[in-house]
């Protein structure tokens, strides 16, 4: 309940900045999660912590119908609005927890999560949800900020994380998410993990860090070791980020 009330309260405070925030309404990643999940016109499809409802309203375009989720009622402002601007009809917004959702067994053509799994507390019981609404033969599909698979490293970048937004509660690794899944009835089709970069001062604002905690983040990285250098390169301005994209299948 603790983590609920900081993601509450600190994406409330930010709705509006994520519905402008270039990573999370980006063309060319929206592109490519329609070109990997190849939506049908009769499917039904769940996007699951929907934020802004960048991945809802992209959806849709593809989808008899989208139900829209999230724990912060004023995302959801930010998802009806867009819905509206944009004269999108078949999408549904709902206030929801994926920890405990309230929809049937079997459900859903399709499960989505962008850029929001890092925040679930408890991760495995999320995806088992997930999986749990999902059609046999249906298609979940992930992605999120990651770590490297060094656990020394990943858990810098985790502390750092935590620094910048108190609601983060992990960015796992590609080892661990591909653990996550053999424990479900999930076939992986395809998994990629690519490097990108935050943007230190709008990554700070978005989320209206304080400046003790930037301080703080800073020192942090100058203290790397020079293995965690390698790994994540930074600057002033900077910090390399790993993303994960998972696509799989209902077994």
């Amino acid at each position: 309940m603790e983590n609920l009330r900081k993601v509450q309260q600190n994406f409330g405070r930010s709705a509006a900045d994520y519905r402008s925030s270039p990573s999370h309404r980006s063309p060319a990643a929206l592109d490519r999660m329609i070109e990997l999940i190849q939506p049908k016109k009769e499917d039904v499809a769940l996007d699951v912590a929907t934020g802004a409802g960048h991945t809802a309203l992209k959806l849709a375009e593809y989808t008899e119908r989208v139900i829209a989720i999230d724990v912060t009622k004023e995302m959801l402002f930010q998802t009806r609005s867009a819905s509206l601007e944009k004269d999108i009809g078949n999408i549904d917004i709902l206030l929801e927890d994926v920890h405990h959702m309230s929809f049937e067994e079997n459900t859903f053509d399709i499960v989505t999560s962008r850029i929001a799994p890092h925040h679930f507390a408890e991760i495995k019981t999320a995806l088992k949800q997930m999986c749990h609404v999902l059609k046999p033969g249906g298609k979940l599909y992930i992605t999120d900020c990651s770590s490297c698979n060094d656990e020394e490293t990943g858990k810098l970048i985790n502390d750092i994380e935590r620094l910048r937004d108190s609601s983060h509660v992990y960015s796992y690794s590609e080892r661990m998410w591909r653990e996550f899944f053999r424990e479900l009835p999930l076939a992986i089709e395809h998994l990629s993990v690519r490097k990108g970069q935050y943007q230190l001062q709008q990554w700070f604002d978005r989320m209206n860090t304080p400046l003790e905690n930037r301080q703080e983040i800073f020192r942090i990285l100058h203290g790397f070791s020079e293995e965690s250098k390698a790994l994540y390169p930074f600057g002033d301005d900077y910090l390399t980020a790993y993303y994960i994209e998972i696509l799989a299948n209902k077994r």
